[in-house]
């Protein structure tokens, strides 16, 4: 009767054996379903411990991580002998059960295998993954099965290198921004800035490209200050210094000492301008000190003196922390300097009143994200060898100037 009430029709008209090859696969059907929710919750959890990347997580956190790797494995496991039993050619519902038994137990094989490589790739952005990745990288290098489906990752040499080396010695980083680049994983993060920070150093001896850059510094940030009806004198003032001071090399001496005391740990252009500078800044105008806050939601007094006394407030934060530097007139010095006229403009416009300058913000730290997003990106840019990347980061650095230039000139600017 319970045959009947699943709709498998008279039960003496249906064998057995043919019961068992139309209710294997529902179940599974229902395996598979149940391993990608345990999937993706794993994931989620491993997400919400990211938020703090360089955070070790709790004994019981760890503990319920690899519990749920654990769970997977096994599911995995269950899966592929269910495919033996139930589906694969030489299961005993098909054949004899002699026959074709060491191809079965080879597919068994490789099936708990991959269910153990895809456990770990699953896992690989939790953050107690990434302070034993030395163990995984190898790894890695066994999907070369994969290269047949994806040729254009086999091409990836000076990413598999960086892989090699932080296998090997260790890739080091002040901060994980694995999330918002959208990596895979950290250890897939920390390989891809090993690319960059080479890409970078040779972009610079490229003819033009130093003075490009340089020159784009000035001109991006001076409009954007005078479209906040700020004047940009001091700053290009401060902005030569700078560039004039890291042009001294007998500063560059003070300038590590300065930087490795704040976590940078490569001096580099992707260290210290895009993840010290830039992308701390975005950091802390979406945080900003109680004092600045309680300006902006104070509704009592006007807009124009909000905005004063925001700017005023800035510069007494910075001026403060200009004070306690041990160089006066080394790199960080000079950085506080910019800080002071450029701070007030990104704090104000990202968190003043809505209008024009917010949304000019906004969207000048779009373009810088989708810029990371794409360096970031093997199908935008090339880690074939140094070259190619240097080639491709100079080009996605254009557009995006370009766009945020022709934002500007919209605005009059």
């Amino acid at each position: 009767m319970e045959l009947n009430s699943r709709g498998a029709g008279n039960s003496t008209s249906i064998s057995p054996r043919h019961l068992s090859t139309s209710l294997a696969p529902q179940g599974l059907e229902a395996l598979e379903k149940a391993l990608y929710c345990w999937e993706d919750a794993l994931t989620a959890f491993s997400c919400t411990l990211g938020n703090n990347a360089l955070a070790l997580p709790s004994k019981a956190d760890a503990a319920f991580t690899h519990d749920v790797q654990e769970l997977l494995d096994l599911g995995y496991q269950m899966q592929s002998t269910a495919e033996l039993l139930f589906i694969d050619q030489h299961s005993v519902l098909f054949c004899n059960e002699d026959e074709g038994s060491e191809a079965s137990n080879r597919r068994a094989s490789t099936a708990r295998s991959y269910g153990r490589e895809k456990d770990k790739a699953e896992a690989a952005s939790s953050p107690e993954s990434f302070a034993s990745a030395k163990d995984g990288v190898a790894d890695l290098r066994e999907f070369e099965e994969f290269f047949e489906f994806f040729p254009h990752l086999e091409q990836q040499k000076l990413y598999h290198a960086a892989l090699k080396e932080h296998e090997d010695k260790g890739i080091q980083c002040r901060r994980l921004h694995t999330e918002l680049v959208k990596c895979g994983s950290d250890v897939e993060y920390v390989a891809k800035v090993h690319c960059l920070r080479q890409a970078y150093s040779r972009l610079f001896t490229l003819p033009g490209a130093a003075t490009w850059i340089a020159d784009i510094g000035r001109q991006v940030i001076s409009d954007l200050i005078v479209y906040a009806d700020r004047d940009p004198e001091e700053y290009l003032v401060h902005y030569e210094n700078m560039l004039e001071f890291l042009g001294d090399p007998s500063n560059h001496k003070i300038m590590h000492e300065e930087l490795n005391a704040r976590g940078v740990k490569c001096i580099n252009f992707y260290d210290i301008v895009i993840d010290f500078i830039l992308l701390d800044s975005f950091d802390e105008v979406d945080k900003p000190p109680s004092s600045i806050k309680a300006i902006l939601q104070n509704r009592w007094i006007s807009a124009s003196f909000r905005k004063t006394a925001v700017g005023t407030a800035v510069w007494s934060i910075l001026a403060s922390k200009r004070q306690m530097l041990k160089y006066n007139k080394g790199f960080l010095t000079h950085f506080y300097f910019i800080s002071e006229q450029v701070s007030p403009v990104l704090v104000w416009g990202f968190l003043g009143p809505e209008g024009s300058l917010r949304s000019t913000c906004q969207y000048f730290r779009d373009q810088v994200v989708e810029f990371l997003v794409d360096i970031f990106n093997f199908f935008k840019v090339r880690y074939t060898n140094i070259d190619d990347l240097a080639e491709d980061i100079w080009r996605e650095m254009r557009i995006r100037v370009e766009n945020i230039n022709q934002r500007l000139a919209l605005e009059g600017c």
